[in-house]
Order: structure tokens, then sequence, then C-alpha cells
């Protein structure tokens, strides 16, 4: 479990850092970051039923799918997820998921009624856990969206405008972030490219996407 651990994160980490070479000619910290976290939300459920080998194939797989739902998916939707939580957490552990059912071994695991697919197991694990996942899947949105119709009549869901112009490092915990952001935005790096997500900590800088000087 631990190797596993170690091994998705690690593939996991390096894939992100990959991309990120490819779409912006260098890695980042929070690219570096989110990917470890990505294998290890992915490893979670199949941790005690894969080798090493699956592990790394499982981790490359769901960041490549996590990066892939940050990047092209959730800006052509419209998704406001500052924080990428499922992005993260909701896509790697999917993933994580279903491949289960393409990578547990009776090596492993020898108590398991079926290997999965590339084990000789057939298709059998697959379907269950592609079932499984669709089930929880159905099940979480059904909760979820009952909790926040609760929720909604006693507290509000979002932050005020003015709460939210003003940045809730300032709102909520009187916590200026603003040197970070600042240099961040010199360099012009994620925070002038997103500026959105930022535009309550830009205090003093124009909210708008730099300019190469041509």
């Amino acid at each position: 479990g631990s190797i596993n651990d170690f091994g998705w994160r690690a593939a996991a980490l390096v894939t992100w850092m990959c991309l990120d070479i490819w779409q912006t000619g260098h890695p980042t910290l929070i690219g570096t970051c989110t990917g470890a976290l990505c294998g290890l939300v992915g490893i979670t459920p199949a941790t005690g039923y894969v080798t090493s080998f699956g592990a790394a194939c499982i981790g490359v797989a769901a960041t490549l799918t996590s990066y892939w739902f940050i990047s092209k998916i959730k800006p052509r939707l419209g998704i406001d997820d500052t924080l990428d939580a499922f992005g993260c957490h909701g896509v790697a552990g999917i993933v994580g998921s279903i491949l289960t059912g393409v990578f547990a071994s009776k090596q492993v695991a020898p108590d398991i009624a079926h290997a999965g697919l590339a084990y000789g197991g057939g298709w059998q694990l697959l379907l269950i856990q592609l079932v499984g996942t669709a089930i929880v899947i159905v099940l979480v949105g059904a909760m979820v969206s009952l909790i926040t119709v609760v929720l909604k009549q006693f507290v509000s869901i979002r932050v005020s405008p003015a709460a939210e112009k003003m940045g809730l490092d300032y709102s909520e915990h009187d916590e200026p972030v603003d040197e970070t952001v600042a240099a961040s935005w010199a360099r012009g790096t994620y925070v002038s490219q997103n500026p959105d997500e930022f535009k309550g900590q830009l205090h003093g800088f124009d909210p708008q996407p730099r300019r190469e000087n041509r």
C-alpha cells in the first residue's frame, strides 16, 4: 500500500510537471503539488489491489484526465471552482475507481473474485467498478443537491459581492496575500492569465490580462 501510494504519487507528479512544461514551457510549484494530490486521491480506491506498475499507470491516467478537465472542460463550462476541488478529487477519484477494474491483481490481493482486465480477469471486475462508480456519482450528486437546497434556506451559499471584491482572504480571514499575488502578476504567470480568480486580491493592479510588449 505505501509503495503504491508513493509510486502513484510520483508518477502523477512527474506527469503534471511534463504537461506544464509542454503547455507553458516550465514546471510550476502549484502544478507539481496538484499532480501529487491527484496521485494521492487516485490511489485511494486501488492501493490494496494493484501492483506498483498498475499504480503508476493509474497515476498517469488520473493526472492526464484531471489536467484535461481543469484546463479544457472547466473553462468551457464556466465552472466556479477556484481550488479545482472537483477537477482533482472528483476526476482523479473516478479514474482510480474505474481503473481498479483494469489493474487489480490476485498477486497483490489473492482473495478477490476476479482479477482486472489487464491481468486476465476479463471484463467482469471492470463492469462492476463502472456500475459502482456510477451509483456513487448519482448518490453523491443527489445528496449534495439536497444538502445545498436545505442550507440555502438558512445561510448564503456565496459570499456577498462586496466580500468577493475585497477578497476572501481579507473578508473572511483578515489575511492579505497581495505580496504573493503582486509578484506573480509581475512575472506574468497564472495570476495574470486568470485575473477573475484573483480579482479581490489585485489591489492597485489593473485586473486585465497582461499584454506582451511587441
